[in-house]
């Protein structure tokens, strides 16, 4: 990004938080066993100070330009599709009362076990807190998701957590936008409707993926600096 650029990003973000037209998002990976009480810490405080976030109230928000709680809205966005983002996560968020959203690769589930941590590094998965474990599983399985589902948002990573562009096969990319949403859907009978790229890129740095989004059914596209509705 330039100089010119990123005084523009600067310039856009300031008026977004003067006029107050913005969520807080609070981004966790691993989230550790041994992390398991700052966790809660965490979250015992946004609950105190934030309200936690559903699609619904982003969606009225973006019909109404009215956000419709006294307290400011904050997203805990729990990426990967970890074991421990179940284990520690969901369940730190459960106890407290507030809402997450779970950013899961739509495949890494059906990964046999046996392969999980041998399929993290080529797909640019950090795999960390394995050691936790006496047994080889890292991603969550699909029991634990639809349990997630009940009271949390899930997203779709695409379906391999594949960094995308322009150069790639289109059959790719329909299976990693597409068929990862249908995925997850079917899986978790759950309605998806947000998308993340890795890398988190914004919705005007990914024209040549716009056609699939909107095959999807996506409505909106979360990057690192906003979410945007998908025209």
């Amino acid at each position: 990004m330039t100089p010119e650029q990123d005084w523009q990003k600067a310039q856009e973000i300031s008026g977004l938080v003067e006029r107050g037209t913005f969520l807080r998002v609070v981004n966790y990976h691993a989230t550790l066993h041994a992390d398991e009480e700052r966790f809660r810490q965490e979250i015992r405080a946004f609950r105190k100070c934030y309200h936690p976030v559903s699609v619904k109230d982003l969606d009225a928000w973006c019909e109404t330009g009215k956000w419709p709680y006294d307290k400011p809205g904050l997203i805990p966005a729990v990426f990967e599709g970890w074991r421990n983002g179940y284990d520690v996560m969901a369940k730190v968020l459960n106890e407290e009362g507030f809402t997450g959203w779970f950013y899961l690769p739509a495949f890494f589930p059906d990964i046999p076990v046996e392969e999980q941590v041998a399929y993290c590094k080529p797909h640019g998965l950090r795999l960390f807190g394995q050691e936790e474990y006496d047994d080889p599983r890292c991603a969550m399985t699909w029991d634990e998701i639809r349990e997630i589902a009940k009271n949390h948002v899930i997203a779709c990573h695409t379906g391999n957590h594949a960094r995308l562009d322009e150069s790639l096969d289109p059959e790719i990319l329909k299976k990693e936008i597409v068929d990862s949403r249908r995925r997850l859907e079917e899986m978790t009978g759950a309605e998806v409707t947000v998308f993340c790229w890795r890398g988190g890129d914004e919705y005007r740095r990914s024209v040549f993926a716009h056609s699939y989004l909107k095959e999807a059914g996506y409505r909106y596209l979360v990057s690192n600096l906003k979410i945007e509705k998908i025209a």
